[in-house]
């Protein structure tokens, strides 16, 4: 019988200057992850792009699939960069 899992995890960065302001939101769930990054430079109007990339592998329609080794690095990388932050080291 197959094991079932959820998982969910969720990491905002965000930073400002005297040029403007950005923000980055990385959201993982069992149906994909989806990424939105929101610019606005001072005094400007503000865009934000989104991308999700569905859990099978593909971006949006396009077609291509993430290998085991390229999701598990990213899921690391997204790990140590979220301990870094709670350490005070990013």
């Amino acid at each position: 019988m197959p094991v079932t899992y959820n998982y969910e995890y969720k990491s905002t960065e965000s930073s400002s200057n005297p040029q403007g302001s950005s923000s980055r939101t990385v959201h993982t769930t069992p149906s994909g992850t989806t990424v939105s990054s929101t610019q606005q430079p001072a005094g400007g109007q503000a865009s934000t792009q989104t991308q999700h990339y569905p859990a099978g592998g593909s971006q949006g329609s396009e077609p291509g699939r993430l290998s085991r080794e390229e999701a598990e690095r990213r899921y690391l990388e997204a790990m140590e960069d979220e301990y870094a932050k709670r350490e005070g080291g990013a």
